[in-house]
């Protein structure tokens, strides 16, 4: 939603407009106040504001001073301008500031609402056209070598996609790819001064090697790359016509005659040494996983720490090792889904575990319940540590000495232990997020009880506790149900209603208990609050 700013000199206004609008209906999320132009430009500094309403008769920067500033700093930003001078030089400069709106005090509730509901309207329908079909093309464009590199990073590291969604992101990324098509992969490590760049240099040899890799198999070949975790260039290449298996192992010689092509050419061109692996073959996409991890198991074992180093996929051993758990290590990690908070991802990426443990075709499955075992009590230590706790603190005696002693002999033991550690990590979070909210709440409605004839706005309730206006919004309406600013035009009116049947003070001394230094305006919030003035609620007082 937007976020709108309120810019007056008078503070009863700011807060009435601030209280009585019903903003979040109209597609405001936030409503900031500020009492001067000054200050109206800090918030203006620190928030990401849609929509400014600014009085133009203010001391030191005018309102069309401030808008003017406003303008030329952030283009972006509408504004409606207030004043009780109904002057036309004044919409003149208004029109020339390009102000959406110009409205003469005192405003009523219809006209700013029917204002500000145009305006809204407006910038929603610039998002529609920013969304529109050629400029998300043209940014697609843009972004095209970055979005085929990620997509390959994640075909390389095992995520899965549907068939129709695979599809659709070939067909949309425009790589001439499909399923079942037969694949190969070299493995590029830069070596030398090509790997001691910085990031940006990196880069650029990243882009000069891959440019010398089209020029060489581009006639044979659709070239697909990216840069793995390991820094390696990782190329993914299929035919340009599917070989048929008579051709297979000509297409294998040819791309190993191009991979020492490329060698050389980067030795003569860039004055640098790589190392090339030329991997197994395979098909589109369910073997490109398999594939990239014998490569870079290959690359580990075969070249080490050796320069310009040439070996290819004959050069394996046939016999496979032991096969990790793979659904341990793809992304998302658990580590990642703790962290954010995603506790029924978790759960079912643990059921995806021992799924793949218990269907594993090793036969030594103790030796991988221990690999399981302490990924899952790492990534619990990790989290529950990074919450500021210790382990003994969040689990019970009989969770916590699976850390000191494990004590399993089955999958299924070692199962209902990740399950039930789990479920008293979320626990502890949740209950530690239900008590911090619940304290910010109850500090909020201290604060503004005592101050509720100063300034109670967001900015400064949230400086008071020490959180972004937006973000104490949202925590505030998450936690009552009701909006902040409502809460306190509810406790103004509430507390002026007591006043008025307890005391026989007047109504403009009642009018700055509660925060009113404007009398008329009380008497106008009040009267739509209650639906009688101050006065007539006195009157109809029981005797």
């Amino acid at each position: 939603m937007l976020q709108l700013l309120l810019v007056d000199d008078e503070r009863s206004v700011v807060e009435t407009l601030a209280e009585t609008i019903p903003w979040e209906s109209l597609g405001i999320g936030t409503v900031h106040e500020a009492l001067s132009g000054a200050k109206a430009l800090e918030i203006m500094e620190n928030n990401a504001i849609d929509i400014i309403i600014t009085d133009i008769k203010m001391p030191g920067m005018s309102g069309i001073e401030l808008i003017a500033t406003i303008h030329e700093r952030w283009p972006h930003v509408h504004s409606i301008l207030l004043t009780g001078y109904a002057d036309f030089e004044y919409a003149k400069q208004a029109i020339t500031q390009q102000s959406f709106d110009y409205l003469l005090k005192p405003i009523s509730d219809e006209d700013l609402i029917d204002s500000v509901t145009r305006l809204v309207n407006r910038i929603k329908e610039k998002w529609e056209e920013a969304a529109s079909y050629h400029k998300a093309l043209y940014t697609l464009q843009e972004n095209l070598p970055l979005l085929r590199s990620t997509l390959l990073n994640d075909l390389l590291t095992g995520k899965s996609f549907t068939e129709a969604a695979l599809t659709d992101k070939l067909q949309l990324l425009e790589l001439p790819y499909h399923v079942d098509q037969q694949i190969g992969m070299l493995v590029i490590r830069m070596e030398e001064h090509l790997s001691e760049m910085v990031d940006q240099d990196v880069a650029l040899i990243e882009y000069a090697i891959c440019n010398i890799v089209s020029e060489v198999m581009q006639k044979d070949f659709h070239i697909w790359h990216t840069r793995d975790a390991h820094d390696y260039i990782v190329i993914l290449v299929s035919p340009r016509q599917d070989g048929s298996p008579s051709k297979d192992g000509q297409l294998k010689a040819r791309l190993e005659l191009y991979a020492e092509q490329i060698q050389t050419n980067v030795q003569l061109y860039l004055k640098g040494a790589v190392s090339i692996l030329v991997g197994s073959w395979g098909r589109f996409p369910n073997q490109i996983n398999e594939i990239y991890e014998r490569a870079v198991r290959s690359m580990r074992k075969r070249m080490g720490q050796g320069q310009g180093l040439f070996v290819t996929a004959l050069d394996e051993p046939n016999r496979d090792p032991m096969q990790a758990i793979r659904t341990l290590y793809e992304p998302p990690t658990l580590n990642n889904l703790l962290e954010a908070g995603r506790f029924d991802d978790v759960e079912k990426k643990i059921d995806h575990i021992f799924e793949e443990l218990l269907h594993s075709s090793n036969h030594d499955i103790a030796e991988q319940m221990v690999e399981v075992y302490h990924i899952l009590a790492g990534s619990f230590a990790f989290i529950i540590h990074k919450n500021g706790k210790q382990i003994s603190e969040v689990l019970p005696s009989e969770s916590y000495r699976y850390f000191q002693a494990p004590n399993y002999t089955t999958a299924q033991q070692l199962l209902d232990w990740s399950k039930r550690t789990l479920y008293y990590i979320r626990e502890d979070t949740e209950q530690e997020l239900k008590d911090n909210h619940s304290s910010i709440v109850r500090s909020v409605k201290s604060f503004v009880d005592r101050n509720l004839a100063a300034d109670v706005s967001l900015p400064a309730i949230a400086d008071h506790v020490h959180l972004h206006p937006v973000y104490l919004s949202k925590i505030y309406k998450l936690e009552t149900g009701e909006a902040l600013t409502a809460y306190v035009y509810r406790l103004r009116m509430e507390k002026a209603a007591y006043y008025l049947r307890t005391s026989t003070a007047k109504v403009f001394e009642i009018a700055e208990w509660v925060g009113y230094n404007n009398t008329a305006y009380f008497i106008r919030v009040f009267k739509k609050y209650y639906d009688v003035t101050p006065q007539e609620y006195r009157d109809n007082l029981p005797l």
